[in-house]
């Protein structure tokens, strides 16, 4: 298994949070954006996603725009671009596993 080296940044403009996803051959695959609202006294999540053809990264934006937006309770979007050629199962396995820690440090 390859050694897959992720990155997430955070930053705000104004009261609305950009997050970028990527790794080590990051580029634009998808664009998620989401926003807060309430029904029945709940919060909820309503969002967004443009996906480049053949590109799968909305699954992982979509988590983290989730959560985000629930935490902080503002408008987030997430450009996130993980590129690895012939990506085997355990590799993906590894970048969920690091996702899911990372989003729960957000």
């Amino acid at each position: 298994m390859r050694n897959i080296e992720i990155k997430r940044t955070m930053q705000w403009l104004g009261k609305d949070l950009l997050l970028t996803v990527q790794n080590e051959n990051g580029h634009i695959g998808t664009v998620v954006i989401g926003q807060p609202y309430t029904k029945n006294n709940k919060v909820h999540v309503t969002y967004s996603t443009w996906n480049r053809l053949g590109h799968k990264d909305d699954v992982i934006a979509e988590l983290y725009v989730r959560e985000a937006v629930l935490k902080y309770q503002c408008v987030v979007t997430c450009v996130c671009g993980i590129h690895l050629d012939d990506i085997h199962e355990a590799e993906l396995t590894a970048i969920f596993e690091w996702v899911k820690k990372d989003i729960a440090q957000l």
